[in-house]
């Protein structure tokens, strides 16, 4: 029996394509019923790194298809903060509608490689966009300061996962440098480019809301503190999308620094996973990079430096103090003299009761 087509867009990269396996899996298993046109961008894959990727959508019935981008050339036009945590391909959905994509692609559906499809996305797909530019979750999820900020800039908020895209139409009303305009008024204001705040500029009174409940969902501590723990757990069971946002300590399921309920959905595709013992060995090495940083900043926050940053500060100010006073450089060069005498009195101290102690020790 045939089915309808659908194409998704995905960014990833060699770096990220273990975790993407889940949302690629994930994807795939739960639309079956339709044939999934994958279109995945990135700067460096190849289709030799693609195996396992290959073998599931055979598995579904459906398609691969590798879209190269050219990040350097991104620079040029758009600015990250931090491509460690907001790579340069995640701005190629701005190439998207007029360089990127096939000629057969009239409509799209855009998710992130931090996801879990948790049921069939043919509705989201499906949605009757009318006059409307692209649909997406409705703002009811977002953070007030996120709208806020949006509205400030002249525009709607916008979610970018699980966003629908009216490809025909766009490129028959916007030209390129439309987008780099509406980026430009983001990157003023935010000091980077960010898709969601700039298609909410391009798109605004052309944006088709769908209710998060039935949509997509994002979780991270925030949006448990905003939206509360029984929300979450319900809006789990009726979305069909999860989004694992992050912040500064880039929380995420393979990632722990935190624990949100649906990592839960991620750790089921992960156990089948081939990467799964690269996901543990990750962790292991997350895990032991913070011990040894936590290690390292007590050493550097420790009583001994407090004293001994004290200590300096007083010899500057005695120095200072006596030059004022007597206006002599000998009684400065004194007070240094003396407090070198004094670190050096402190060390042999200290390593004579390190002696002790460690003989005491062994007695």
């Amino acid at each position: 029996m045939s089915r309808e087509r659908m194409n998704v867009y995905i960014t990833t990269s060699i770096k990220h394509l273990a975790y993407a396996y889940v949302a690629i899996y994930s994807l795939f298993e739960n639309n079956t019923d339709s044939e999934v046109y994958l279109y995945i961008v990135s700067e460096d894959i190849k289709e030799s790194d693609l195996s396992h990727e290959y073998k599931i959508a055979d598995e579904f019935g459906h398609h691969i298809i590798i879209v190269p981008f050219d990040d350097e050339m991104a620079r040029s036009y758009t600015h990250s903060i931090d491509e460690q945590h907001w790579p340069m391909a995640t701005m190629s959905c701005y190439w998207m509608f007029h360089a990127l994509l096939p000629d057969d692609v009239d409509r799209i559906m855009a998710i992130e490689s931090d996801t879990v499809t948790t049921g069939s996305l043919y509705d989201v797909y499906h949605t009757e966009l009318g006059s409307a530019y692209m649909a997406c979750p409705g703002p009811e999820h977002k953070p007030h300061s996120h709208i806020n900020f949006a509205e400030s800039l002249g525009g709607q908020c916008v979610t970018f996962v699980l966003s629908v895209y009216d490809v025909k139409r766009i490129k028959q009303d916007f030209a390129l440098e439309d987008i780099f305009k509406a980026d430009a008024i983001v990157r003023r204001a935010a000091g980077r480019s960010q898709m969601e705040f700039t298609f909410g500029i391009l798109f605004k009174n052309y944006i088709k809301y769908i209710p998060g409940k039935e949509s997509c969902l994002d979780e991270n501590r925030e949006y448990i503190r905003i939206l509360g723990w029984d929300y979450i757990t319900e809006t789990e069971k009726t979305c069909k999308l999860l989004h694992f946002s992050s912040y500064e300590d880039y929380g995420k399921p393979w990632n722990p620094v935190e624990l949100m309920p649906g990592y839960y959905y991620w750790w089921k595709y992960a156990k089948c996973s081939p990467y799964f013992r690269e996901y543990m060995e990750r962790q292991w090495e997350i895990y032991s990079r913070t011990n040894r940083e936590k290690e390292k900043l007590k050493k550097n926050i420790s009583y001994r430096n407090i004293l001994l940053a004290a200590y300096m500060i007083f010899v500057v100010l005695m120095s200072v103090y006596k030059g004022f006073m007597t206006h002599g450089l000998a009684d400065c060069l004194m007070v240094v003299m003396l407090a070198a005498v004094a670190v050096f009195m402190a060390a042999g101290v200290r390593w004579v009761l390190d002696m002790f102690f460690r003989w005491w020790k062994k007695r």
